[in-house]
């Protein structure tokens, strides 16, 4: 069986809200007022240097920072997304074959975010598919949508992840008593936003915008998980341990292992970009531009060196890109990717590497496309 060639017929983005800068998280997000006091003092004396260190000028949230309201669920972020990606592909949403998205959680527990991002697009009938993913559900999509556009089975395909960090962030969803400085700091480093991609199947030979490869791994059997989130089956094993225990423990939270970010995230996205190249057969200098997820300017000066070593490339070829968005979790690379097509950054032969490295359980995942 002939593979066909696949191709990026369109990218899109969308950032909800207003940009809001550093001073104006907490007006946004709602103080914490009931936290303890050793996260207070944590927040009065060692938040705003975090801000600082961290190169993020301004984020999005889908708040309304009148009443605290969220404006938008995840599939509402998606469909933004989906509609400007379709745009540059003109196509309309019935013209889709398959609709995938990826999410750090759901719109409901059933039916599936998949289906009211199909409902919301106006698709009478799709085949529809949910990644449930961090960071690492870009590629994972990508690689579905990819093999079932080259074997045959689809034409077309949409790709888009939401990320909807406030709503674990905001003052109200926490028991505050219960908190910690991890819980507190993250909503310095969390942002809302969405990204997509439409591919389609393309003309036989090496048509432009074509995916080359993609690339999935998970390396996280025997470490400790990066990032947790309660509230699901796990916590809710016991009879005696239900919702209002699980609320009463703060197990809730979003908590994320910092030491354990900041040791093995970059050495893992540097490894996982290493294996694709190699299992590409290329040489990892003659990317053009890497597209990668970095949430601080304070990570990537620390770890660049060692980038910049191992691919042998200059720093023009993997920029910190999030300092007018912030940290946009696993949209991120689509959101920078996005940016990066419509102006005009990535040019016509490009090699372009999006990959991402996810801390949950430790996995790598991305693409490659040459443009």
């Amino acid at each position: 069986m002939s593979l066909r060639p696949v191709v990026i017929a369109g990218t899109g983005s969308f950032l909800p809200g207003p940009p809001i800068s550093n001073d104006k998280v907490e007006q946004v997000l709602g103080e914490l007022t009931d936290a303890p006091a050793k996260v207070k003092s944590f927040v009065g004396n060692i938040g705003q240097k975090m801000l600082d260190r961290g190169g993020v000028n301004t984020r999005h949230f889908a708040v309304d920072p009148e009443t605290g309201e969220m404006t938008h669920n995840f599939s509402m972020l998606a469909e933004q997304a989906a509609r400007r990606a379709l745009d540059m592909a003109g196509m309309e949403p019935q013209e889709l074959d398959m609709v995938m998205i990826s999410c750090p959680s759901y719109d409901q527990s059933t039916p599936p975010t998949s289906a009211l991002l199909q409902e919301r697009l106006g698709i009478q009938n799709v085949a529809e598919f949910e990644i449930h993913s961090n960071c690492s559900g870009v590629g994972k999509c990508t690689q579905i949508a990819f093999d079932a556009i080259r074997s045959g089975r689809y034409k077309s395909a949409l790709i888009s992840y939401s990320q909807l960090s406030s709503i674990y962030l905001r003052s109200c969803y926490f028991n505050q008593p219960k908190m910690d400085k991890v819980h507190a700091a993250l909503r310095w480093i969390l942002a809302d936003g969405a990204g997509a991609m439409v591919l389609k199947a393309g003309e036989d030979g090496e048509p432009e915008h074509r995916i080359v490869d993609t690339f999935v791994e998970s390396v996280g059997a025997g470490r400790p998980a990066g990032m947790v989130a309660g509230g699901a089956a796990a916590d809710l094993m016991k009879p005696d341990h239900q919702i209002p225990e699980l609320y009463g423990e703060g197990e809730h939270h979003l908590w994320q292992d910092f030491t354990a970010v900041n040791e093995n995230a970059a050495p893992l996205l540097l490894q996982g970009l290493l294996n694709f190249t190699t299992r590409m057969k290329i040489d990892p200098s003659t990317v053009d531009h890497y597209v990668v997820s970095i949430p601080t300017t304070q990570l990537y000066e620390d770890h660049i060196p060692a980038f910049l070593d191992k691919l042998g490339i200059t720093r023009d070829k993997i920029k910190f890109r999030s300092d007018r968005i912030g940290y946009c979790g696993g949209s991120a690379t689509l959101l920078h990717f996005d940016e990066m097509v419509r102006e005009g950054e990535i040019k016509k032969g490009d090699l372009a590497v999006v990959h991402a490295v996810e801390s949950s359980k430790w996995m790598t995942a991305g693409f490659a496309v040459r443009w």
